[in-house]
């Protein structure tokens, strides 16, 4: 009942706010990370959350450094457990043409898993899988000198390579299979993005796809999906430039399978409020994010602590 209530409370609260938006925002939103706080972090796909929003950089050319870490536990009496998630990532994005940008990416992760079975404490680390995602702007009136506001609608597709490690006997070792630095598998990305822009004030729309593919383990991920509604409003002052956010992420993750037999508590489904700040100095951009679960359908006993990011980024010439 409790949960029933705090859903429908939840739901229309974000149905409102999900016209908000900000460029710098995406940036930050980056860090903000789209996270998936069950299926997605539990399975090892979190980057899927980790850089969707980073086009938001697009069109421009920079080099980041983002930091991230989070926890979650089940506190059940007959098999309690805690898992640290630490990730450093490094992007990189070009400007192709006016229309057409891409972004790079490589985490390296650090995670460890305490488990109630020997041995209780399980470590990995190394980095994860690379990906490659572009971005392609199919409108926007942000030449039209004329316009009082400016709106963009854009595309995403990405490849993400099994560059990091899947922990082939992760039942053996009874750990759950997302300590894995990678996914093992070739996955793709898909969305799209809509930005409203007026003087100072931006609204983000961002819908974005995960599909996964089966491993040479025959362990396949479920797929995902994410809807962000993002507000921010930015403050200039000489070269300073102060950015604070706010706003909402829903995700919904499908259900993992393990030789075609599906895993139980892998999927579910999250609402998360995102909320931080950027601070920009001339080509030098620095932010901070707390993403808070506020509802979700986990497995009963599972808990999530809210995730914690910095990112540090150097902006180059077009």
């Amino acid at each position: 009942m409790q949960i029933e209530s705090a859903k429908h409370a939840i739901l229309p609260l974000i149905h409102n706010v999900m016209k908000w938006k900000n460029p710098f925002l995406m940036l930050l939103i980056v860090i903000i990370t789209i996270s998936n706080i069950y299926a997605c972090d539990q399975c090892g796909c979190s980057i899927a959350g980790s850089y969707n929003n980073i086009t938001g950089y697009a069109h421009n050319n920079y080099f980041m450094l983002k930091s991230s870490y989070y926890q979650f536990s089940n506190v059940t009496v007959d098999n309690p457990s805690q898992s640290t998630m630490f990730e450093l990532g490094f992007f990189a994005g070009y400007n192709i043409t006016n229309r057409l940008h891409l972004l790079a990416f490589i985490p390296y992760k650090y995670n460890v898993f305490n488990g109630s079975a020997e041995p209780a404490l399980f470590k990995t680390k190394g980095f994860g899988d690379a990906t490659l995602l572009s971005n392609y702007t199919i409108f926007t009136n942000k030449n039209d000198v004329m316009a009082k506001f400016t709106h963009t609608l854009s595309i995403k597709a990405g490849i993400e390579l099994p560059t990091g490690n899947f922990i082939d006997d992760y039942r053996v070792l009874k750990v759950p299979a997302m300590v894995s630095t990678g996914s093992g598998s070739i996955d793709w990305h898909t969305g799209l993005r809509y930005i409203y822009k007026r003087k100072n004030t931006t609204l983000i729309g961002d819908y974005a796809y995960k599909l996964n593919t089966i491993n040479k383990s025959e362990y396949q991920f479920g797929n995902q999906q994410s809807l962000s509604l993002i507000a921010a409003q930015r403050f200039m002052h000489a070269n300073n430039v102060f950015t604070p956010y706010v706003g909402f992420t829903a995700e919904q993750d499908g259900i993992d399978n393990y030789h075609k037999l599906e895993q139980h508590g892998t999927d579910g489904e999250t609402v998360i409020l995102n909320s931080g700040f950027e601070f920009g100095f001339k080509n030098y951009i620095a932010g901070i994010a707390a993403d808070i679960p506020i509802y979700s359908t986990l497995e009963a006993g599972t808990k999530s602590s809210p995730r914690l990011s910095l990112r540090f980024a150097y902006m180059l010439k077009n």
